[in-house]
């Protein structure tokens, strides 16, 4: 018989978490609003355009082929633009503090506002660690308070210097 872990007891962490909810920013900031809506606006006109072409009839094949080719490129031009859309910064966020020997935790809304949502010390958390590639701490109960994907070689070592002091 195999034991399964109380995965409900993982997820109590979220719960206390959004009882602490300061707005401390924007993401995008100064600006990013306009930037975001411009690039938004500039792709979905692409891929209207790709669509238009098509709205007014032709009889000739080599003019529906330029006309295919034309809304390809269209449509591929769109789909870029539309790639530099900034979603990576709806993700949550940790922050660690070792001047004050806390763990913050922070939620990004879908406007880009930026929200505190976790205060941690060292002295609350039970562990600190790093694996494949997520940072996790949990509390003195053993419930998961912090969990968040790193990327990047640079934040990796960055976080494995600050727990190799502590």
């Amino acid at each position: 018989m195999t034991a399964l872990p109380d995965l409900a007891k993982e997820f109590e962490a979220f719960d206390r978490r959004v009882e602490l909810r300061e707005q401390v920013g924007t993401a995008a900031g100064q600006g990013g609003l306009w930037k975001t809506g411009l690039i938004l606006c500039a792709g979905l006109s692409l891929l209207l355009a790709a669509a238009g072409i098509w709205a007014f009839p032709s009889a000739d094949n080599a003019e529906r082929l330029v006309r295919l080719g034309a809304s390809l490129g269209l449509f591929g031009a769109g789909a870029v633009v539309l790639s530099f859309l900034d979603t990576g910064n709806q993700r949550a966020r940790a922050e660690i503090d070792t001047r004050r020997q806390e763990i913050r935790t922070y939620d990004i809304d879908s406007r880009g506002t930026v929200f505190l949502t976790g205060r941690y010390g060292f002295d609350q958390l039970s562990d600190i660690s790093l694996r494949d590639g997520t940072f996790q701490a949990r509390d003195a109960e053993g419930r998961i308070v912090v969990s968040v994907p790193v990327k990047g070689r640079a934040r990796v070592q960055a976080i494995q210097r600050v727990l190799s002091q502590g």
